[in-house]
């Protein structure tokens, strides 16, 4: 099958797989175990903790392994508000993009007490401090914006964003799921006071994600007596899991630029085949973009239909984020930008790898365009 959802996950590489494998048969033991098999495991744990915090340009002290990304994302901002010792900051800033996981939790906050604001992006996709501004006030307690969306590729500029509201005592939280080790992170240089990563998205296992904190941010831990992961996540870690994750990441930031060079390649390779084969579809591009995720706004043809006709011919595309799929809505992200509700139901992404081809891209297209002709759409 060909796979143009590279956005929802990634395959195991190679390299992580037999990683896992060795890990797996060789460190065995509890990391937090006292006897010499625990010990192996705790320095197979924290060399990987290092190599990835290396990746984010971090401190290895402020990174902990969680479950997934999504679980990165509630136990970061939940910790993060554990750690105000302010009673009347009690408000949080959210984008109307982000990923399901952190409007899910908001939606939790607001029966907490919490008042949840949430901010769209400019006519070029961006959310800038100015835009943040009539939206701070002295009760506000933290903002959390993703730096890559999942289904249009969007980048906002969380280098930008993080030092604003460091000047203001308002706490940052970015999801960078999408993005780590596609573009550089410099969670230090940033002063980022969380960021949330995953492994299943960069040729890593499945189960596995991280939550980085920043080492001078004060948190308080979602169940307090925890022991695992100096506090911040209970239950026994996955250290084959972390260390296919952290030669991941190894093998994938060091050709970050190579890869985002030939994934712009792809992407004006994509829209020249469906312009040459006469399938009208409106590119949704920002002012900074993921060359890797396409997201497509079809011409008189349902996102979901479009899913299912590639599917019939054994190629993966999306109808937006596979965290949300099988929800009949228009997506909020795509709506945020300007577009109707209709034309967000005729929005598909087609996410890609550096070793995505220019045929299987062909490919893709000849479906859609088979599918256009079938159903007549620009017939006289």
């Amino acid at each position: 099958m060909i796979n143009l959802d590279y956005a929802a996950t990634a395959p195991m590489s190679p390299l992580a797989l037999q990683g896992y494998i060795e890990a797996a048969e060789e460190m065995y033991g509890n990391a937090s175990s006292l006897h010499d098999l625990g010990g192996r495991a705790k320095e197979l744990l924290e060399a990987s903790r290092t190599m990835i915090a290396l990746a984010l340009h971090g401190d290895a002290k402020g990174l902990y392994f969680t479950g997934s990304g999504s679980e990165a994302n509630i136990l970061a901002i939940q910790s993060l508000l554990n750690g105000i010792d302010e009673p009347h900051k009690n408000e949080i800033i959210c984008s109307t993009f982000e990923h399901s996981s952190i409007k899910l939790y908001m939606e939790h906050l607001k029966e907490k007490g919490y008042i949840v604001k949430k901010i769209s992006p400019d006519s070029g996709g961006r959310i800038l401090p100015i835009q943040l501004e009539p939206l701070l006030t002295e009760n506000t307690a933290l903002v959390t914006i993703q730096q890559g969306n999942s289904e249009t590729g969007i980048l906002q500029d969380i280098g930008r964003i993080s030092p604003y509201l460091k000047e203001k005592g308002i706490l940052f939280h970015s999801d960078c799921v999408q993005t780590f080790c596609k573009i550089p992170i410099f969670a230090k240089e940033w002063g980022i006071d969380a960021i949330s990563i995953s492994a299943h998205k960069v040729f890593g296992p499945k189960g596995i994600g991280a939550a980085y904190i920043n080492t001078k941010t004060r948190w308080q831990p979602v169940l307090p007596g925890t022991t695992h992961e100096y506090g911040f996540r209970s239950g026994t870690v996955n250290v084959p899991g972390i260390a296919s994750f952290a030669i991941a990441v190894k093998e994938l930031s060091s050709c970050m630029e190579e890869n985002q060079q030939q994934l712009r390649k792809l992407r004006n390779c994509l829209k020249r085949l469906l312009k040459d084969h006469s399938v009208n579809a409106a590119f949704i591009e920002g002012e900074l973009q993921l060359p890797g995720i396409a997201g497509l706004v079809l011409e008189n043809m349902e996102g979901q239909y479009a899913l299912l006709s590639c599917n019939q011919h054994e190629i993966a595309i999306s109808a937006g984020s596979a965290c949300q799929a099988g929800m009949q809505m228009p997506s909020e992200t795509v709506t945020s930008l300007g577009y109707s509700s209709e034309e967000a139901l005729r929005f598909i992404r087609v996410s890609m790898s550096a070793k995505t081809t220019e045929d299987e891209l062909l490919s893709f297209t000849k479906v859609l365009q088979n599918v256009r002709l079938e159903a007549g759409i620009g017939k006289d």
